[in-house]
């Protein structure tokens, strides 16, 4: 809860902001963690469905913060290495997923409730952020390293189909993954 000092600042209470610490710790640690366990399979990655969840719940700047954490941390530790350019390409598009967790809360349900419309809609958004994600990262990364955007589309799905594998394993996560991490945010943030 925010509160007001007499000076008129704002500020947070420290038990809040020690349990959103936490919660920032918990699920980079998560995130970074099935990052490395998934790291066979090739852009399959339950990290989408924690920012998203995550964001919606906790909202922009808690899921921006967490965007930012986990890329510097498996960006930086990265089984593929370090390349400065792409970590910030990547970072900066995790945020697609930031600002689609904004989509579900204006259409009027709750996430936490499991059923087909819920789960088709939430599979859609998955889709969806996952093709601009996709999209973005390939034409910078193209730019960067061919000097062409149209090569770094081209490669996309060429000669392995990864944008096809991201955005379906995605579609897949979403309706699963986040209804749970959102009721288990949902739940710590408002008990005492």
């Amino acid at each position: 809860m925010v509160k007001m000092s007499k000076s008129g600042m704002s500020y947070v209470q420290p038990r809040l902001l020690a349990k959103r610490a936490a919660s920032l710790a918990v699920l980079a640690a998560l995130a970074i963690s099935s990052n490395y366990v998934l790291i066979s399979l090739p852009n399959v990655k339950l990290m989408d469905a924690i920012v998203f969840a995550s964001s919606m719940a906790m909202g922009l700047r808690f899921g921006a913060a967490l965007s930012i954490l986990i890329w510097m941390v498996y960006g930086t530790l990265n089984p593929y290495g370090l390349n400065l350019p792409t970590l910030i390409v990547v970072t900066l598009s995790e945020m697609i997923y930031v600002l689609f967790s904004k989509i579900p809360p204006a259409l009027g349900f709750k996430t936490a409730k499991a059923n087909i419309h819920n789960s088709l809609i939430l599979a859609s958004i998955g889709l969806f952020s996952t093709l601009i994600y996709d999209l973005s990262t390939n034409a910078f990364v193209g730019y960067l390293f061919y000097g062409s955007v149209l090569m770094g589309l081209v490669t996309m799905n060429f000669p392995i189909p990864m944008g096809i594998i991201h955005e379906f394993s995605n579609a897949l996560f979403f309706p699963i993954a986040v209804p749970v991490i959102y009721r288990v945010l949902k739940n710590n943030n408002t008990a005492a």
